[in-house]
């Protein structure tokens, strides 16, 4: 199994020519990983529920980052703030090839300085997930806590989802 060092690893804001890798990544592990989960129609709708021209509009209004492993492209994750102390991850994805190798563990720990550095009032942070089977260790060992269900809204496909929130430290 490879692994990665730090130095390999780097994080950038989203630019619009990063749209169809966002889509492209996003479809994949809802087509791969996600669909047992969640069933073919949902996952079908999950996927066009973001076009590429969507990732456009949504960096206008959120905190939008690339992860590059060797300077290529391997990931990406959107945060918002939903009021003074509280943010959202609203999008997480990895590139196939990057799974299991410690790039989502970087990320959110990349995203928790971010904020602690930008919105220092920020203490909580949450994230709603669709596939709590698949990704809900991963968060729990993040230090997340599962608060409660939700419905999270696909085009005609409202799919259960569960949130999990994480106290943060910022000083």
């Amino acid at each position: 199994m490879m692994t990665l060092s730090k130095d390999q690893i780097s994080v950038r804001r989203f630019r619009d020519s990063d749209a169809h890798f966002c889509f492209r990544t996003r479809a994949n592990a809802f087509q791969t990983l996600f669909k047992d989960e969640i069933g073919e129609e949902a996952a079908a709708a999950a996927i066009n529920s973001y076009q590429p021209s969507d990732y456009t509009r949504i960096a206008r209004d959120t905190e939008f980052f690339i992860v590059e492993v060797d300077e290529r492209s391997a990931g990406f994750f959107i945060i918002r703030r939903i009021d003074p102390r509280t943010a959202e991850l609203v999008l997480i994805y990895l590139d196939a090839e990057f799974i299991s190798l410690g790039l989502g563990r970087f990320c959110c720990n990349y995203l928790e300085r971010w904020i602690a550095r930008n919105w220092k009032e920020v203490t909580e942070l949450y994230v709603d997930t669709v596939i709590p089977r698949y990704n809900g260790q991963f968060y729990e060992k993040m230090g997340f806590q599962q608060t409660k269900t939700v419905v999270c809204h696909f085009p005609g496909v409202p799919v259960a989802a569960i949130r999990l929130v994480k106290k943060l430290v910022n000083h």
